[in-house]
């Protein structure tokens, strides 16, 4: 009987252990990840979220299923189209990075900035003719192409020019989409959706058979949307993101502040942006600090939301005081205008009596000439 309950205990002890065992060893180990060597970031100008799903974009979908994505991100309201692609690479508002058209100048840091304090190297593929030249970082780090080129063209030479010096992150901008949208000719539109679809699928093979995919972060959105909606696709997917998972409530300027994590870098330093957490995988023993930095992170937006509102509040004011002033010195202009008014009509009517007085002393002349002339004839006319 003792020894019955001896290995009964062993047993217990062993089940306990085993248990132990496979609890522990999850929790302990870390995930291992494969490191980020190259970010590919692809703005797709005039890409919406209708004509994103009313076409078969199978290079996009797969891309989706890889990582993490959604057609409902919130694009940039801008008025130009460097505007919007300026919030994309800062994650500041316009109003902010002040990069309004090609003439301006970006006042935030950005992305490329950010990388190249960190000595990471970047390339600018632009896909506008020169209109994104403000983050042009040198001749290697800088390719032009003409405006309106083909997703075709400018993927093609992107790649080529990545090859030659493999820089750590990438931006290719692809305006064909626009062209087409301009024109208003939809089948146009459709047909540059999947034209570039399919030299995404081309691109991706050419990253793969590099041997780089699997160290690489892909991204694929458009920073401004070319539908009332103002909705975008967002497709995020390479290490350290979740595997077909969908994003909620994300917006444009989110995605360099995703970048940054993900790279394990600082946000650019005027980002209105937070981290797609949704987007991300951690394991148990970061889960904490990632609660925590989501915290900080919505606790410092919350205080740049107030401070915003600070600032509506003042421009409301001086508004309001500015129309007040305008109101007042359109009132005296009107007074002005009027007593302009009273004067003229004064001084018509002064003219109009002097004329009149002029009038008849005039023919009192005129009268008293002929008068004195019909006496004077009768008085010659007696000595005759």
């Amino acid at each position: 009987m003792a020894l019955f309950r001896y290995y009964k205990c062993i047993l217990i002890t062993l089940i306990l252990i085993g248990v132990l065992g496979v609890e522990i060893i999850p929790a302990a180990a870390a995930v291992e990840r494969k490191p980020i060597n190259h970010v590919f970031l692809i703005s797709v100008g005039g890409l919406n979220r209708e004509g994103f799903a009313s076409n078969p974009t199978p290079n996009m979908k797969y891309l989706m299923l890889e990582g993490a994505a959604s057609d409902k991100i919130l694009a940039i309201r801008a008025d130009t189209m460097e505007a919007a692609e300026a919030s994309l690479l800062t994650g500041a508002m316009p109003e902010t990075h002040k990069h309004l058209t090609a003439n301006d100048k970006v006042e935030v840091e950005s992305i490329f900035d950010l990388f190249k304090k960190n000595g990471k190297s970047v390339l600018t593929v632009d896909g506008t003719g020169g209109k994104l030249y403000s983050f042009a970082y040198g001749d290697k780090e800088y390719l032009k192409m003409e405006a309106h080129s083909s997703s075709k063209v400018i993927m093609e030479e992107g790649f080529k020019r990545f090859s030659q010096n493999k820089p750590f992150f990438s931006y290719l901008y692809i305006d064909e989409c626009s062209d087409a949208l301009l024109r208003q000719d939809q089948d146009a539109y459709y047909h540059a959706i999947r034209n570039f679809d399919t030299q995404l699928g081309v691109f991706l093979k050419k990253i793969k058979d590099s041997g780089l995919l699997d160290t690489s972060l892909i991204i694929v959105t458009s920073a401004r949307s070319s539908s009332s909606s103002n909705l975008v696709p967002l497709i995020i997917s390479g290490p350290g993101c979740s595997v077909n998972a969908g994003i909620n409530g994300g917006m444009i300027i989110d995605i360099a502040a995703t970048i940054c994590r993900l790279t394990g870098l600082e946000n650019t330093a005027a980002s209105r942006g937070l981290p797609l957490y949704g987007a991300l995988t951690v394991n148990e023993e970061e889960r904490q600090n990632f609660y925590a930095a989501w915290i900080r992170d919505l606790q410092k937006d919350r205080q740049a939301n107030w401070n915003g509102l600070y600032r509506l509040e003042d421009e409301l004011g001086r508004t309001v005081r500015q129309m007040a002033s305008i109101k007042e010195e359109k009132q005296s202009v009107f007074d002005f205008a009027g007593e302009r008014e009273q004067l003229i009509i004064g001084l018509k009517s002064k003219l109009t009596v002097e004329r009149a007085i002029v009038a008849v002393i005039l023919l009192l002349m005129t009268g008293g000439y002929l008068l004195e002339y019909v006496i004077l004839k009768r008085k010659f006319l007696l000595f005759k």
